[in-house]
């Protein structure tokens, strides 16, 4: 029982929840089995102090029995039914434009016009007067729409319908969420190096560039962010980072943060292409997004959102500022991850210090549960065997780490960008001090290479 789905389930509520399912499994609407309740009142109190095996749930729930399997299933089936059942029930009551429409449908369907009138007309007043114009309230728009035309056409053969509003909302949900889509698959492309098949979009572009979508945010924001990604230069990115700001009052957190994540994607492109200027934009990005709380989730914020933003501080040199993002913000990442992930920022800013024997420390006390995350790690210490001149440290420690390459299952593109490193840095390494056409050749090659970890760094080395 303690890795089961309910468990996991139930270990993932806050008290307020816990009080909420207590009352809707006390309603006899939802749930007459008393066992059920006993369970989850078990739960509760075991919770991250007792024993929340299977046996001991049992005997608890059922004192006077001996231990039965089936009927132990049975009860755990019941309760993470009903618990999934609370959960979907809140997450659509707190939706009222959903409610609002799934009436509209039940009012229709019984033949209520009057009730259906006074919540057309409410819910049409509601998204008419709402500041809100994001993709989930287009595709609301459009199914309270669709209610309404469904409403006017039965029956009625001949009438002067709302179908070119029902045809306008659909248009502006599918434009935006064909953006967003198109936006998402362009920054995995250049991670998968494949490409995906991304259907009418062309023809959606071309039809877009006939007209001004500046007053529809959901649409526009995309649209500049999809340019932005794919055309040269930096204009669109300028207008993006615009309109973002204009537009910001129109919509909700959550579409918020991916506009800023897409903004954030072209800069990171943009440095990965070695237009280092970038930095500065993202790191203004991060800081927006972090005061906001556009970053946040349910409280949370992702540790991988917290090394990008170390590492666009650490490029800027601010140290100080970094100092305020671990106190500030990281309690704020998940218990399990928290150590390593602030232990990771205190190594790249011990390194930035030149502090190098606190950073190795850090490193060879750290477990990294993260992949990518103790690949970091381990290019750092590379850079401190070098910095240091700890020649034979390092060439033992490259070819332990080409080693660990080949084992791990890294993706494709992250085994190319740090062997190239590990390469790279190995043929450094073993240049002759006076031997000036290898180190022309070998700068070269360093530069000519698309997919590198620390380029500019690497590069910086055969200057001396």
């Amino acid at each position: 029982m303690q890795k089961s789905i309910l468990t996991e389930l139930i270990g993932s509520l806050d008290k307020k929840t816990y009080k909420y399912v207590r009352r809707w499994l006390a309603s006899p609407i939802h749930n007459k089995r008393e066992d059920v309740r006993a369970l989850f009142a078990y739960y509760e109190r075991q919770m991250g102090r007792g024993d929340l095996s299977k046996e001991a749930a049992f005997a608890a729930i059922y004192p006077d029995r001996p231990y039965d399997d089936a009927l132990m299933r049975q009860v755990m089936y019941f309760l993470q039914r009903q618990i999934e059942q609370f959960l979907v029930y809140r997450h659509m009551m707190e939706d009222e434009l959903y409610v609002g429409n799934n009436l509209l449908r039940i009012y229709r369907k019984r033949g209520l016009a009057r009730a259906f009138k006074r919540k057309l007309g409410e819910l049409k007043k509601r998204l008419a007067s709402g500041r809100l114009q994001d993709r989930i309230t287009h595709y609301r728009r459009y199914r309270v729409l669709q209610e309404e035309y469904n409403y006017q056409s039965e029956g009625v053969r001949f009438q002067d319908f709302n179908l070119q509003e029902v045809s306008d909302a659909l248009e502006q949900y599918f434009l935006a969420e064909k953006l967003r889509l198109a936006c998402i698959m362009i920054s995995h492309e250049r991670v998968r190096k494949s490409a995906y098949d991304k259907g009418l979009l062309a023809d959606a572009l071309r039809y877009m560039d006939r007209r001004q979508w500046d007053d529809l945010p959901a649409v526009s924001l995309y649209y500049y962010a999809y340019l932005a990604l794919t055309e040269a230069g930096g204009h669109w990115f300028d207008r993006l980072l615009t309109e973002m700001e204009r537009q910001r009052p129109h919509l909700p957190g959550d579409e918020l943060r991916e506009i800023l994540l897409l903004a954030l994607n072209f800069c990171i492109g943009k440095i990965n292409e070695g237009q280092k200027q970038y930095y500065r934009p993202a790191f203004r990005l991060y800081r927006q997004g972090l005061s906001d709380g556009s970053f946040l989730v349910d409280g949370r914020l992702s540790r991988y959102t917290f090394i990008n933003i170390l590492f666009a501080a650490l490029h800027e040199g601010e140290t100080e500022w970094v100092e305020s993002l671990v106190r500030d913000y990281g309690p704020l990442i998940e218990s399990r991850f928290r150590e390593s992930t602030i232990n990771l920022a205190y190594i790249h800013l011990n390194y930035h210090r030149r502090a190098y024997k606190k950073a190795m420390q850090l490193i060879m006390e750290t477990v990294f549960d993260d992949l990518l995350m103790g690949l970091s790690a381990k290019t750092i210490l590379a850079k401190i065997y070098f910095e240091l001149g700890e020649e034979d440290a390092l060439e033992s420690f490259l070819d332990s780490f080409l080693v660990f390459l080949r084992r791990k299952e890294v993706m494709a593109y992250h085994r190319e960008i740090y062997k190239n490193f590990v390469l790279s840095l190995r043929h450094i390494l073993r240049l002759a001090p006076q031997d000036a056409p290898a180190r022309r050749k070998l700068r070269a090659r360093i530069e000519a290479l698309d997919a590198v970890m620390e380029k500019e760094w690497l590069l910086s080395k055969l200057e001396k």
